[in-house]
């Protein structure tokens, strides 16, 4: 009965692949943007400018459905389509988002009951993983419910999974190599200035991406400001002959001092040697 059933979806489940691809200019744009706007839902939630939160282990059980939520919003506004009966109107259909940061999902009754389309979305926060699959929502491929009608999908029936990508990579995390516990510790420090200068020293020759300043800085209205001359962390480290190179403004010094690639977002300290530092004062830092 599966077997069959698997066979009589499979046009359905092609027809949604296919204009999900369409509507964002083909499957290759979709598998690649797709994990970051995973990993930005998950930023979104976790909310670290706020929190100095970076694990999704951080957060309490409510906390991780809101993940879900804004995975559906993302991913609804990246495809440009309207929320329908269910969370999307796609290819003729109305389609649910589930999304799971463990193994399986919860299908709810107003979806299995008329055998509909699911988007399932499995983020392994720990392992970095993402992986996003489309499922027609057939009774015989789900468990017994549970107290709230909702019903998980039997191990046998992942099969009956069109998957589109499976255990993708997401991004990197932008705090990633950074000690949360002394980070934390310094958002506590008195001085927006000071603190920048303090964190750049303690990270040298590591990329760090804007929104993570933003997170140390969270208490500054201007917290660029806090980073840059005219009495930010930039003059006080040019005391000690040390730089914060901009991957925007600086790229030909972070070449030359053979530095680690900064993007345009990217910020990178470094204590000079004196040839290094006749190279700083020659140019236009």
């Amino acid at each position: 009965m599966i077997h069959s059933a698997a066979k009589v979806d499979k046009a359905k489940l092609d027809s949604i692949a296919a204009e999900l691809f369409r509507l964002v200019g083909g499957k290759e744009v979709f598998v690649a943007r797709f994990p970051e706007i995973i990993s930005d839902a998950v930023d979104f939630v976790i909310d670290p400018i706020r929190t100095a939160r970076t694990r999704v282990s951080e957060l309490d059980n409510v906390e991780k459905t809101f993940i879900g939520l804004k995975v559906e919003h993302f991913l609804r506004d990246f495809i440009g389509v309207p929320k329908g009966l269910r969370d999307l109107r796609l290819a003729d259909e109305d389609v649910d988002v589930k999304n799971t940061v463990r193994n399986n999902w919860m299908i709810p009754p107003e979806t299995f009951r008329n055998s509909e389309p699911c988007i399932l979305v499995m983020v392994a926060t720990d392992e970095r993983l993402c992986s996003l699959g489309i499922i027609i929502a057939r009774e015989e491929y789900l468990n017994k419910p549970n107290r709230d009608g909702k019903r998980s999908i039997r191990k046998q029936s992942f099969e009956n999974i069109c998957w589109i990508f499976k255990d993708k990579p997401l991004p990197e995390s932008r705090y990633e190599g950074l000690d949360m516990l002394r980070f934390r510790e310094l958002r506590s420090l008195k001085g927006g200035s000071k603190r920048a200068a303090e964190f750049f020293r303690e990270n040298l020759k590591k990329p760090v991406h804007r929104s993570v300043l933003q997170a140390l800085l969270f208490d500054q209205k201007d917290y660029m400001k806090r980073v840059r001359g005219n009495g930010g962390a930039r003059d006080i480290l040019l005391l000690e002959k040390t730089v914060i190179l901009s991957g925007y403004y600086h790229a030909a010094l972070i070449e030359a001092f053979d530095l680690p690639r900064c993007e345009r977002d990217e910020f990178v300290s470094h204590v000079c040697s004196a040839k290094e530092w006749e190279q700083v004062l020659s140019s236009e830092y």
